[in-house]
């Protein structure tokens, strides 16, 4: 492709088509006498023969680029063409828009031409057809800005258009008529497999080993295997093969063990049925602890062998095919990735110094490259040891390797993480739900972004409906966040819907269940906070800070507590502690404490300063309740306007 000149439109804009008004977002094409809602893999295929600009495009990289190479694709996309001769009212013997080039491909022949102030789409109702089930926010926003990132992902973003999200949701009715009905025997569990070294440290490599195969597995169309998130809460567990299935609603069990002493290793691997008990395939390897990628890849291909009649060339490829052929290099990123789940400032800054130390061995490991992104963003938004402008191109550079990715599951990652970027860095919220939308797509599971997205521009609903997916389903954001992370994210979407009673209760699950997890406290403070119990909140927000080491984020919130308590003196102590603090503070941090202490001329100075700087906290502002002292100034709707929240 790279000697091909690409049409670069920013993502998701809309642009004139033989005087068609073509708007991907929306998907939809509208003439002067109709307006027509295309399916979301029709609009890719046309983004690709636009982009190409007269240009021929191969059946096979149409296949490759929207369907993913899929078996049975060739006559999908026959009826793709079809459809979208028919939406662009091309069905003339002569094909004046869209030629068929005989045992090549398709040629867009009209003129492309790009509509840079378009207006947003009439309502459905005016346009006389059904609304899509989606979840997407129709309003004007910032767009993307990378030119380079832009070109490789328009079609990844724009193929995503409307997921019936809501349809994935198994009725009652239906949920009852599964639980009944016979397992179906293309179902498979990972279980984490046991760290038998002597080392406990090493549960990074047994853990890295059981989700490497499961990320494999879950790339067979064919089967269907339970998410991390669901098989990891049974490490260590009593419980047996047999009532682990059953709860986990799967027929068959993979579990296995590992032991590592210096450079050798020993792996067993057993795959059990569930109703009778017997092994369908079991195997034990002594090999260097350097061919850990082959075990896995070993492991993988005859679990899939065992469970599936056929598998694809493609799927095969997928399990074939490794991230890495260097041993020290993947270890540094699965060390990496075990830290990363800590979701604590130390553990952000030490998986960035394994990332590094990873892609320094292996300068070609994409999903090493990716997960060095994600932490950087996490380091650029969620703790504030760098700021958004030192992170973010770090984050948009690490991207490129994302979406170049031979596997799904990290091509979805990249998406995911390219949605935060278009949110909370750009403030494109339709942009943002519509990558989240793709990679939903691809990997089966929603992003967590995809939830907080939903919750910042007010779509509290549907927020919380995700995230209770997310625990029902699978796990978080390609498998960073453990149950843990997702039930602490849905007592932040109760607070952003002000559920206050809801969102202490879920806060106080995640507690009970590991007392050391600070954000927990920082979300059960608020809630106590906004009912009142203002000395019950000042102890979990000391608590917070006491677990983060003094973290900004907490004391700040906590300087909140003591200002709505009374004590002033307190609250400014903390204030002048932030503001001299020799690390970087995001602006929001000192504003939020200026509001509650009634300064609101200085409120507005810090918030306007973290608008320009691009801080994570002001996407908050219009379902922060610890703005509302200021909510009704002039000046609280002029940053709305800024932050596209607006509408």
């Amino acid at each position: 492709m790279s000697n091909v000149r690409i049409w670069e439109p920013e993502l998701g804009q809309p642009f004139v088509l033989a005087g068609r008004r073509v708007d991907p977002a929306a998907q939809i094409i509208v003439s002067a006498n109709s307006t027509v809602e295309v399916e979301p893999r029709v609009m890719a295929v046309l983004i690709a023969l636009a982009q190409r600009q007269g240009g021929t495009v191969r059946r096979q990289e149409l296949i490759d680029r929207v369907w993913n190479g899929a078996p049975g694709a060739d006559q999908s996309l026959n009826n793709a063409i079809s459809l979208l001769r028919r939406a662009l009212e091309d069905t003339n013997a002569d094909r004046r828009l869209i030629q068929t080039i005989p045992k090549q491909g398709y040629r867009l022949c009209a003129p492309v031409e790009p509509e840079a102030d378009a207006a947003a789409p009439p309502p459905a109702a005016e346009r006389n057809i059904k609304p899509a089930q989606s979840l997407k926010v129709r309003a004007h926003a910032g767009r993307w800005r990378g030119a380079v990132l832009a070109s490789i992902l328009a079609v990844l973003v724009t193929a995503a258009g409307a997921i019936a999200f809501f349809q994935r949701q198994p009725t009652n009715e239906t949920a009852n008529a599964d639980n009944s009905a016979e397992l179906d025997p293309n179902t498979i569990a990972v279980l984490p497999f046991v760290n038998m070294s002597a080392e406990p440290d090493n549960v990074y490599f047994s853990d890295g080993l059981a989700e490497e195969i499961l990320h494999a597995l879950s790339q067979i169309d064919t089967l269907s295997v339970a998410s991390r998130t669901d098989s990891f809460q049974y490490r260590d567990s009593k419980a047996s093969v047999t009532e682990i299935a059953q709860r986990l609603r799967v027929a068959n069990i993979l579990e296995g063990s590992v032991r590592r002493e210096g450079d050798r290793l020993r792996v067993t691997a057993q795959l059990i049925s569930a109703s009778s008990g017997a092994h369908l395939w079991s195997s034990t390897y002594d090999r260097d602890a350097e061919d850990i990628l082959a075990i896995q890849q070993d492991i993988a291909v005859n679990i899939a062998g065992a469970l599936v009649e056929k598998i694809s060339e493609t799927e095969r490829n997928l399990l074939t095919t490794l991230p890495t052929e260097n041993f020290e290099a993947y270890e540094q990123y699965l060390i990496g990735k075990h830290e990363l789940r800590k979701w604590t400032p130390e553990g952000n800054r030490r998986s960035i110094d394994f990332f590094q130390q990873a892609v320094a061995l292996d300068p070609e490991f994409a999903e090493a490259r990716l997960a060095m992104g994600r932490a950087y963003y996490f380091a650029g938004t969620h703790y504030g040891w760098m700021t958004p402008a030192e992170a973010i191109p770090k984050v948009k550079a690490s991207l490129v390797y994302g979406v170049s990715a031979t596997n799904p599951v990290t091509r979805a990652s990249a998406l995911s993480v390219y949605g935060d970027v278009l949110a909370w860095n750009d403030r494109d919220w339709p942009g943002a739900l519509a990558a989240y939308e793709r990679a939903f797509e691809l990997s089966g599971t929603p992003p967590l972004g995809y939830a907080l997205t939903n919750s910042i521009v007010g779509n509290h609903d549907v927020a919380i409906r995700i995230l209770k997916k997310l625990l029902e389903d699978g796990a978080g954001d390609i498998g960073i966040n453990g149950d843990i992370g997702i039930r602490n994210n849905l007592a932040w979407a109760y607070f952003n819907a002000r559920r206050y009673d809801d969102a202490m209760r879920e806060a106080s699950d995640v507690l009970s269940e590991d007392p050391a997890f600070a954000d927990g406290y920082r979300v059960l403070g608020r809630a106590q906070l906004m009912l009142g119990k203002a000395d019950e909140a000042i102890e979990s927000f000391s608590n917070a800070a006491r677990l983060t080491g003094g973290a900004a984020i907490a004391k700040s919130d906590l300087a909140v507590a003591l200002a709505r308590a009374g004590r002033k003196e307190e609250a400014r102590a903390i204030l002048e502690d932030l503001l001299n603090r020799g690390d970087y503070v995001p602006a929001p941090l000192i504003a939020q404490i200026h509001a509650n202490l009634g300064e609101h001329d200085e409120a507005f100075i810090w918030l306007e300063k973290g608008v320009g700087d691009r801080s994570r906290g002001v996407i908050f502002l219009k379902i922060n309740p610890f703005y509302d002292p200021i909510r009704d100034d002039a000046r609280f709707s002029g940053l709305l306007l800024q932050l596209n929240l607006n509408s």
